[in-house]
């Protein structure tokens, strides 16, 4: 899985790229000029996830299967925590959890296995975990937050 950034990236959107694609094991690529095929031939035959900006931050998550079809998009602010410093990548691909339109589509998208809200806890401390909420999107490794994303709008096409 290939996660890029929009042409001229702002250092805010380059470093949302390199822990989203750590903390979800894929791969990060600063765009440049190019172009949807180049970046599809990048993603090596596997779905591409493009962050986009709103006033020199990053903004948008849009989500493109093999073929280069747009599938959803998440418009959001972001925030990181002070635990992200210390923390180190696994590179295990981390649990789905929540409920909800975009937590299916976060599903279908990934393929990430799916944790029930209750059984959270019993994961071990190690796992990193991705829940989705109504209003955000938090990714957890070690039982902490270490960065939401806060939703603004999600689309489906």
């Amino acid at each position: 899985m290939l996660v890029t950034s929009s042409r001229k990236p702002s250092a805010r959107t380059r470093t949302l790229c390199k822990l989203l694609s750590r903390f979800i094991a894929g791969r990060c690529m600063t765009r440049g000029k190019m172009g949807m095929q180049e970046l599809l031939e990048f993603a090596e035959g596997g779905p591409l996830i493009v962050i986009g900006e709103y006033h020199g931050n990053p903004g948008e998550l849009s989500f493109y299967d093999e073929a280069g079809e747009l599938l959803f998009s998440l418009r959001f602010t972001d925030w990181y925590s002070k635990e992200l410093d210390s923390y180190w990548f696994s590179g295990i691909e981390p649990k789905l959890a929540g409920q909800g339109e975009i937590a299916e589509a976060f599903k279908v998208f990934f393929h990430f296995q799916r944790v029930e809200n209750d059984k959270i806890d019993q994961l071990p401390p190690s796992s990193t975990l991705i829940v989705v909420g109504e209003n955000d999107i938090d990714f957890m490794g070690s039982g902490k937050s270490l960065f939401k994303l806060n939703l603004r709008g999600f689309k489906k096409y």
